[in-house]
Order: C-alpha cells, then structure tokens, then sequence
C-alpha cells in the first residue's frame, strides 16, 4: 500500500502542464439550470491551485467549438504533459475520448484513461456487456432505440431508465423509475427525445449505494469505500442529478455521503475486489471511481466512471481525504503517472 503513504510526493520530472477542460454548452439544461459540465470549471482551477503550490508553470486551455484554436495553444506551448479534464467537445459527451487520441497523435503524454476506456465507458449497455462477459454483477437491462424498437430482453418491473451515454446522472430524477409499461414508454420517449439518444433500462437493484475510488496502476490501489445514505421518503432511492449536483434541493439533502462506510470486513473486501475487478476489465488509468450496488451482500456494479470529477468537494476526493492524502500530493501522482509513460514516448516531432 506504498501508494497511499502519507509522506510527500516527490516533484514529477516536468516543467510545464496544459490544463485541458472543456467549454461550457448552454444548449441542454436539466431543471432549467447549465448541466454539471460547469464543475469542470472548478476542477481545473483547483489543479491550478495545486500546480502552483508545486512551482509548475502551467497554463488553461480550452476546449471550445474551434479545434484548431486549442491545438495551436498546445502546440505553440509544448507542455511536458496534460493535464486532461475534458468531458465532452461541443457539448457532446460521446466525444469526450476524441481528446485524448488527440494527444496520442500529437505523442503528448496525459492524466487519466486513454480512448478505448473512456468510448467504453461512455456507453452504459458496452460496459456492462464487458462486466457480465467476465462474471461481475451488474443489474440486468435492455436498450430502447429512438425509433422506440427494444435491443434486448425485457424485465419485470421497476426499472430505471437513463440515457445511454451521459454521465453525471444527467437524465435521471425522482420520476426515473418506471413502475408499469405506461411509465416506461412515457421515460423513454423522453429520454431519446431530450438527449437525442436511445434509452437504456435497467433493472431497479434495491440496496446501499457504495462509491469506491481507485487510484493507481502499478497495482491500482482502493481508497476508502463511501456509501451514500438515502433520508429521503421516496419510494425508488437513486442518486438524480439533483441529488448530486443542486445543493440547495431536498434530493441533495436526502442523501448524505459517508466516508468510510461502515461495512463488516468481509463484505468490505467483496466490494473491493469487485470494484478493482471493473476497474482492470474496463482498462481505466490512473484514478476511476466505481459505483456499486449492494444488495443481499452482492456487489452490483452500476457505473464505471474513469476520470471522475475531482473537484475538492466531489466523492472522490472525499474518499482520498479518508486515506489522508493531500489534494496536492494526489495532483502529484497523476503527473508522476503520465511522467513515466512520457518517457516511453518520442517527444521530438511536437
């Protein structure tokens, strides 16, 4: 557990960052208000903050509608490494691990999972194809197509329903639970017509809604499991986008993080190895947060999230203050992570 000393990190060997987050997209709103892609806004000047802790000169581009504009920046600054919080181009976030094969091209190395993970990842019913083909529970699902044809095996009822590939819980709220079919076809007909996507239904899997974050590749180390208790009285307990994002609605308040969660240690190591387990199947580098179900002490895996938010506030970094390590010594070890793999690059044609 080297990985997670307390001690100070020694300085990665760089000289110069890019910071690359992208712009903000006005055009989808849920709940009348910017979706979360604005916490990036904050993320990025967080690394600021720590980049300049360190003495690391490093400067903020921005992924914005014109491509040329952010590569010229990069290639006029010649940055030793990125420091990549992108999570969507144009405000698409299928697109979000066309940046990073951006940055293979252009053989400048970057925090974070590379394309095939993210593009992966991005698309819920890929990911749990992947867990299920090697034997990690995830809840049952089919998709809905936009012209409302079903891809897989129905279920019985409740199932939640979502957008196939967004993250941040947006699209799902209190209502994103369907208990018959007239809800579900009312929900996916909503789905695909405000996010322009097919719909994905999962089974509703009732049980304790765990987050474990993971750092590291050489072995990939576990931090402190959080769990996520619902006070609330809704019927279905989710984690909406309000939940998660509003901090001034009752679905915010409703569910309260603690970290560590309090699991015997049996379980606890269940839950860890099943996570680690996602974490190596799906290819994620550097850090990824997993979010689990349990339920009858079994692990569900719900989502894959590699390059969570680490905005000081989020879960991870929650999780990452548990283990009593320094916001700046983790900034730190990303670096040091896309270092080493730097090295292994020919840097000269950039």
């Amino acid at each position: 557990m080297a990985l997670l000393g307390h001690g100070e990190e020694k300085l990665p060997l760089c000289t110069k960052v890019a910071i690359l987050y992208n712009s903000l997209n006005y055009h989808r709103r849920e709940g009348g208000i910017p979706i979360a892609e604005r916490e990036v806004i904050d993320e990025a000047k967080a690394v600021e903050e720590a980049l300049s802790k360190m003495q690391i000169a490093h400067l903020t581009v921005v992924v914005g509608e014109s491509i040329r504009d952010w590569l010229e920046e990069l290639f006029e600054y010649k940055p030793d490494v990125v420091f990549n919080l992108c999570e969507a181009v144009r405000g698409e976030s299928r697109l979000e691990m066309n940046v990073p094969c951006v940055l293979e091209l252009m053989r400048i190395p970057y925090t974070g999972s590379p394309p095939l993970t993210l593009g992966i990842c991005q698309n819920k019913a890929l990911t749990k194809d992947m867990l299920l083909l090697n034997g990690i529970f995830t809840p049952k699902y089919y998709v809905i197509t936009e012209a409302l044809g079903t891809i897989g095996k129905p279920m019985p009822f409740p199932v939640i329903v979502k957008p196939l590939r967004e993250d941040g819980s947006l699209g799902i709220n209190s209502n994103s639970v369907a208990r018959n079919q007239f809800e579900l076809t009312t929900l996916a007909q909503n789905v695909i017509s405000t996010y322009h996507q097919p719909a994905i239904v999962e089974q509703y899997v009732d049980g304790r809604e765990l987050n474990v974050a993971i750092l590291g590749d050489s072995p990939p180390q576990p931090l402190p499991i959080s769990e996520i208790v619902f006070s609330g009285s809704d019927e279905f307990e989710i984690v909406s986008y309000e939940a998660k994002w509003v901090k001034d609605s009752e679905a915010y308040r409703s569910t309260i993080p603690v970290c560590p969660a309090h699991l015997d240690s049996d379980i606890a190591s269940k839950v860890l190895d099943t996570a680690l387990k996602a974490y190596k199947i799906l290819g994620c580098r550097d850090y990824a947060r997993i979010d689990i179900r349990l339920r009858k002490n079994t692990p569900y895996v719900l989502e894959v999230n590699p390059n969570p938010d680490i905005t000081p506030d989020s879960g991870f970094i929650r999780s990452l203050n548990a283990a009593g390590i320094k916001y700046v010594d983790f900034i730190k070890k990303l670096l040091s992570f896309s270092v080493q793999r730097g090295r292994k690059l020919d840097t000269s044609t950039i």
